[in-house]
């Protein structure tokens, strides 16, 4: 009886532990980023150092009322909808006809291996967590998930073209320093 007893205590243990761990890729120690923040801290400067010259005005919206609402979701809400921005943002330039751009490729590939990690990273996190989400976050998140076709497709309509890359990279490069900004402005 008093093993039953200990093995029980010692899985509910474990399971209330990995619980209370939530997402330690998004957990800041004193004085020290988030890992969560030193890849996205790369992720912008690999965008901006892949040749952000923008020669016009982008004609494309960016969501800004999407984040004022994510803005008021509880944390694992926001790591949700994190995670699913930055997997649009890497199925965005996952499509590889990079061409057109003067781009050097071992930018691309560390951009994509950042994002790549990042988005892996999360997803063990959501994994973890279990987070149900409401029907407000699945609201924000299907406008958000719009959003990115709709770049998609004007990327496509812009046959792919250097102009467009770069119209796409400011929209991005607003995401992620929106992102990077989102769980600490609570």
């Amino acid at each position: 009886m008093g093993s039953i007893s200990f093995w029980m205590c010692l899985v509910m243990a474990i399971c209330t532990w990995n619980k209370t761990i939530g997402c330690t890729w998004m957990r800041t120690l004193p004085r020290s980023p988030s890992m969560f923040q030193v890849f996205s801290n790369n992720t912008i400067t690999m965008l901006k150092k892949m040749g952000h010259e923008v020669s016009r005005e982008p004609q494309i919206t960016f969501p800004d009322n999407q984040y004022r609402q994510v803005n008021k979701f509880k944390a694992d809400e926001q790591i949700a909808f994190i995670s699913q921005t930055l997997n649009a943002i890497k199925k965005l330039f996952s499509s590889g006809k990079y061409e057109s751009t003067a781009w050097d490729q071992k930018g691309v590939d560390k951009f994509m291996n950042d994002l790549y990690r990042q988005t892996s990273e999360l997803d063990q996190c959501l994994k973890a967590m279990k987070t149900r989400l409401s029907k407000s976050v699945k609201r924000v998140n299907k406008k958000m998930s719009l959003h990115f076709k709709f770049l998609k497709h004007y990327l496509k309509r812009e046959d792919y073209s250097a102009s467009g890359w770069e119209d796409i990279s400011t929209v991005v490069l607003a995401h992620l320093q929106r992102l990077d900004t989102t769980l600490s402005s609570k």
